[in-house]
């Protein structure tokens, strides 16, 4: 089975056509509702939206829903009411989210749903390719605990469709590729780092044979090994999203694989689409972040023998391309720099 990761090289190229960004922006607003602003991908996410808040010459209110849906429903009505130039939102609910985005959409305010697939008409998604990655990802899991025992699955919130596709990623792989491996347990996190914890407890006093813990975000992944080391336990980690927290995992062999997105880039990502939206420019409904797998050189040899054909970089590259984003997706390049589909 061959995997190949979506390069940075193919935004750069994009670069080569098209016309530029004007940064006369000054008096673009924009609107974001975050589920919460606590959680580290969230933070670090900010932090990127912030610069390219500054490169592009906008203002972006960040607003946090602390998982809670009415509140993110209550902020985006805030929002409409204020009259703002373009709306992110990261649904806590990608259907119940709909009826507010009609109403953002019927005043001519571009709506963009962050990492998520949102059927409201005429708002615009930001999307990564998680159904294939985190498959990747569970087959990785699946080679790296020798093709059966016991793995756990740690998820955001049920209806959240970045959560939701990740794990049917997860579960339809590991079935496909390994099937004497045994899921014993999907555990709802709401995001939040604690739950991961108090679930990663119960499940090794549980399953003292746990071998495998995969996770749709890494600080969920972050918290479960925490627990891991206090108690011993040689559990292998499988996980998502690229925090710089998981690069001693990887290259120590403990995480097998991890998927960058990166947090900041995604934030950069999301505002820069916003501003050129709100500036009038024309861009598809649907926009797709380039993503790479990071893992280990031993962990790719060790793939590459069980058959695995997957393109990787290592840590050392993953830092270098996880801040990049200012050059791949700034003001300077073209609209059609925003997408690699």
């Amino acid at each position: 089975m061959s995997y190949k990761f979506l390069p940075v090289a193919g935004l750069i190229a994009a670069a080569l056509v098209g016309s530029t960004f004007s940064t006369r922006a000054a008096d673009i607003k924009l609107g974001l509702a975050a589920i919460d602003l606590q959680n580290s991908f969230f933070v670090r996410m900010k932090e990127g939206g912030d610069a390219a808040a500054k490169d592009y010459g906008v203002s972006a209110n960040w607003q946090s829903a602390q998982g809670s849906l009415d509140k993110q429903v209550g902020i985006v009505e805030n929002f409409i009411n204020q009259g703002v130039d373009g709306i992110l939102i990261d649904p806590l609910d990608k259907n119940a989210l709909i009826p507010v985005i009609k109403k953002a959409t019927a005043k001519n305010i571009p709506v963009i749903t962050m990492g998520n697939k949102v059927e409201a008409g005429k708002n615009y998604s930001t999307l990564y390719p998680d159904y294939e990655n985190i498959g990747v990802v569970a087959h990785a899991l699946g080679a790296a605990i020798g093709g059966e025992g016991q793995v756990g699955l740690l998820v955001g919130t049920r209806g959240n469709f970045v959560s939701d596709t990740r794990e049917k990623g997860f579960v339809d792989a590991m079935k496909k590729y390994w099937p004497k491996v045994k899921i014993i347990g999907i555990e709802p996190t709401g995001w939040d780092s604690a739950k991961a914890t108090n679930a990663a407890q119960t499940w090794l006093a549980t399953y003292p044979d746990l071998k495998g813990i995969g996770c749709i975000s890494d600080s969920m992944c972050l918290a479960a090994s925490a627990v891991t080391d206090a108690m011993g336990a040689d559990v292998k980690f499988a996980g998502y999203d690229g925090d710089a927290e998981m690069q001693p995992l990887i290259d120590s062999g403990k995480m097998v694989m991890d998927v960058l997105t990166g947090a900041q880039r995604v934030g950069y990502w999301n505002i820069a689409v916003a501003a050129r939206l709100a500036k009038g420019e024309k861009m598809k409904n649907d926009l797709y972040m380039p993503t790479y797998f990071v893992t280990s050189k031993e962990t790719a040899k060790m793939l590459k023998d069980n058959g695995i054909d997957v393109d990787t970089i290592t840590t050392q590259q993953e830092t270098k391309a996880s801040k990049d984003y200012s050059q791949q997706l700034g003001p300077q390049q073209p609209v059609s720099a925003m997408s690699v589909k």
